[in-house]
């Protein structure tokens, strides 16, 4: 019984192993598919990353270029406030020379017209008065104690 028991052990050793080497072999397939599996997965990921740090470089390319417009457009708008206000100051100081100037040409037109009035008045004789029959000259003064002197 010894060797029929030996070879039952032999056989159920053999079983065992060839089990065993089936069951390995199940093992080996399946890892060696879920390495297949991760290693496209970490070529996805190696691509998407790829893809995203292209997109941030370009997102950080555009973003800079933005500010550097922003700071030329800033930089602009400071130059042309600066001439806005400039404009203001001259255009203030305008304005005040020609609110004298107004001055100046109202006073200058009152006293050419008090001249015109003044020399109007000059130039035109006083209306005469009828001769006296008396003989007496119209401009001639009156003798003293005269009717209609005052004293």
């Amino acid at each position: 019984m010894d060797t029929v028991s030996l070879e039952h052990q032999i056989q159920s050793v053999q079983r065992h192993i060839s089990f065993l080497k089936k069951e390995q072999m199940a093992l080996l397939r399946d890892l060696h598919l879920e390495i297949l599996r991760l290693q496209k997965r970490c070529s996805e990921l190696t691509h998407d990353l790829e893809m995203r740090e292209a997109q941030s470089h370009q997102q950080e390319e555009a973003s800079r270029e933005l500010e550097s417009k922003c700071r030329a457009l800033e930089s602009q708008l400071a130059a042309r406030t600066a001439a806005n206000a400039e404009l203001r100051r001259e255009v203030a100081q305008r304005e005040a020379l020609v609110s004298a100037l107004r001055c100046s040409l109202r006073s200058e037109e009152r006293r050419f017209l008090e001249e015109l009035r003044r020399r109007s008045h000059r130039a035109t004789p006083p209306p005469q008065e009828p001769p006296d029959q008396g003989g007496a000259q119209p401009n001639a003064p009156s003798p003293p104690g005269a009717p209609g002197d005052p004293e």
